[in-house]
């Protein structure tokens, strides 16, 4: 399977190559590919193309552009996502990070469904930073990554992509969902930098009779 990431920031860089480093091609979308491949020269599973060719490589496209380009860039490229799976990692912060700038009765991952009406869309990876995410395991036990979507197939191959990366997967439902997902990730933001709880945490889900939970899973 061949992965495509749009965006060569900090994120989608440390993304990129841990699935790489678990066996997956990755192309990188970048406005500037010619600048990034030095990057990523002595990676040879990693490659860097402009925005258009990385979509259209990939079996699977992860969005890692900040908010405010990201559905421009989706809408000019939709053709080349058409039908695919699409994995929104994008939190909509304003500029300080201060707030959401989307939320409440919707959510960035809903914006990038409707716009790309004829692909797969999951939200996931966007409760965890990009500092954290070489290192999935969280005082001895292994940090969750929460996602969600519309099609069983396609949490499917996401849950796959989170687990080759090291993490446990947990299906939080319907893409709706991304809506508090994506909350869950200003609060973290919230604790981390305005409580000065550093950036050394991650939420989790416990259950008190983890086989009964199963017995319910799709």
């Amino acid at each position: 399977m061949k992965i495509s990431i749009l965006g060569t920031g900090k994120m989608g860089s440390t993304v990129g190559r841990q699935l790489a480093g678990a066996g997956y091609e990755v192309v990188f979308g970048s406005r500037d590919p010619e600048t990034q491949r030095g990057k990523y020269a002595k990676e040879s599973r990693i490659m860097v193309k402009n925005y258009a060719e990385a979509a259209r490589e990939g079996d699977v496209t992860i969005i890692a552009v900040p908010w405010a380009h990201t559905l421009d860039l989706i809408k000019r490229i939709r053709a080349e996502l058409d039908g695919k799976v699409i994995v929104d990692l994008t939190n909509p912060l304003a500029a300080d990070i201060s707030h959401l700038v989307v939320g409440g009765a919707n959510s960035a991952a809903e914006q990038v469904a409707e716009a790309l009406s004829g692909s797969m869309v999951v939200k996931a990876f966007n409760g965890i930073t990009a500092d954290n995410f070489q290192t999935p395991r969280f005082s001895g036990d292994i940090a969750q990554v929460l996602y969600c979507g519309d099609e069983r197939s396609a949490k499917k191959i996401v849950k796959e992509l989170i687990e080759a990366c090291g993490y446990d997967g947990v299906d939080c439902g319907a893409l709706t969902n991304a809506r508090y997902l994506e909350g869950m990730a200003m609060l973290w933001l919230q604790l981390a930098f305005w409580e000065d709880w550093g950036g050394n945490f991650s939420f989790r889900v416990v259950h008190r009779n983890p086989q009964t939970h199963m017995a319910y899973l799709p």
